[in-house]
């Protein structure tokens, strides 16, 4: 192969001179066999690439042949070649088969073509993605199945996942640290020098693999590394006022660093925080003066706890209820975790010096670990008032409402037309 002089290669910057090359236009000159080839785009991928467009709610995908397919595979990070890479294809092909039974498709809808649903059947991996290219009922429902193999193979690749056991128990150990479980299931959060009364306390342990898969398929621009609340705690407080004692609290211990909450997840509807500034400061002021007694200032702040604010406008979760009111704000921890390398290599040196390897010879051995590694883990805290937790159970901001309207969501973008 000639390589090509400086000069050949074409416009050049040097010394932040813009070579005189650049100047001159460059000129189409195309047979006309190519003008159709230069015209040609695929719209669908390039508005996935430019305008963000989720690719669950790309149209269809156009694979003509198998050979296309094993391209598309090897781009996607599977070679089907592989004989471990095609048995987990296949594990996420009938998960997904059985997520949309499950969790999906309603009684009265027809159901998957039962070639669809049977190993014996679906034996070649290619041929679902040339099948998945075509007009046609059973190219729909193929379709269907890839937009949910699409989210489970993100899902089960999410490196977070690995130490979920550690972080799980670093972050609840922290927190339970401060609580103090009382009588009559009630519970206390130990401040620095202060007590905030609890109503409940409680710790998500792990969100539901199909509630992540729903979630994901529902939101059309997150992906599994957007997601803080797989580990959570939620707090119910007496009331509103009590609820922003509690974060105070909760931040001056030194639980969680206001350096790791992530602003942009903050969301705040029971009381304005402005509003909540000005009348706090207001009441400090006309307590220190003497203008107001103790009786008056928490009889001021009973009154103020009647006050019904309105947050329609702050809704930033679409499918939460407008009648929904809490603080939550979502979170990062700092987890250390065993790495198994680490202990491997340990095991490994030390059998390689029973074997009469030296010690300066292992030394010579370019292994560098860590007998521990670290990473930030996300989670989420939620605190509401006792009024607003019993209005999420059987009121107008009842969770499973917002469970069913996540669903319509998945339902309508991985089924469409089919139903």
């Amino acid at each position: 192969m000639r390589l090509l002089s400086n000069q050949q290669c074409g416009p050049r910057i040097v010394c932040g001179q813009i070579d005189e090359q650049l100047h001159d236009g460059a000129e189409f000159s195309l047979s006309n066999s190519d003008v159709s080839k230069t015209l040609d785009f695929d719209w669908s991928s390039l508005e996935v690439a430019l305008e963000g467009l989720s690719y669950v709610d790309f149209p269809s995908l156009k694979i003509e042949n198998k050979e296309q397919a094993k391209q598309f595979l090897k781009s996607y990070g599977y070679d089907p070649s592989d004989e471990q890479a095609s048995e987990e294809i296949w594990r996420i092909y009938f998960e997904s088969v059985s997520f949309i039974q499950r969790e999906l498709l309603n009684q009265d809808d027809r159901d998957l073509p039962k070639e669809l649903c049977d190993r014996e059947q679906q034996n070649d991996l290619l041929r679902i993605l040339v099948d998945a290219s075509k007009n046609s009922e059973k190219g729909r429902w193929t379709c269907s199945i890839l937009r949910v193999m699409h989210i489970i193979a993100l899902l089960d690749n999410d490196i977070r996942m690995e130490n979920f056991h550690h972080a799980r128990e670093q972050i609840f150990n922290r927190f339970d640290q401060y609580v103090l479980e009382g009588e009559m299931h009630r519970w206390y959060f130990m401040g620095q020098d202060e007590k905030v009364p609890l109503t409940r306390y409680f710790k998500k342990m792990r969100k539901d693999r199909n509630s992540l898969i729903i979630k994901l398929l529902a939101k059309p621009h997150m992906m599994p590394d957007e997601i803080y609340d797989s580990l959570g705690i939620r707090f119910v407080t007496e009331n509103r006022f009590q609820a922003y004692r509690l974060m105070q609290a909760i931040l001056k211990s030194g639980v969680i660093a206001p350096s790791h909450v992530q602003p942009s997840r903050s969301v705040n509807t029971l009381i304005d925080f402005q509003t909540l500034k000005e009348m706090i400061e207001e009441l400090k002021f006309q307590h220190s003066n003497n203008n107001m007694s103790d009786s008056q200032v928490m009889q001021s702040l009973q009154e103020f706890e009647k006050d019904d604010f309105n947050f329609m406008s702050m809704k930033k979760n679409p499918f939460s209820s407008p009648w929904y009111r809490a603080i939550q704000i979502s979170c990062r921890q700092l987890i250390h975790s065993p790495d198994p390398t680490y202990k491997f290599w340990q095991e490994t040196s030390h059998n390689l010096k029973k074997e009469g390897i030296s010690e300066e010879i292992l030394k010579k051995i370019p292994v560098l670990l860590r007998e521990k590694k670290s990473f930030y883990y996300p989670f989420e805290i939620q605190i509401t008032d006792k009024a607003s937790y019993l209005e999420s159970i059987r009121g107008r901001s009842r969770h499973r409402d917002y469970k069913a309207k996540q669903r319509l969501m998945a339902r309508n973008r991985v089924l469409r037309d089919l139903v």
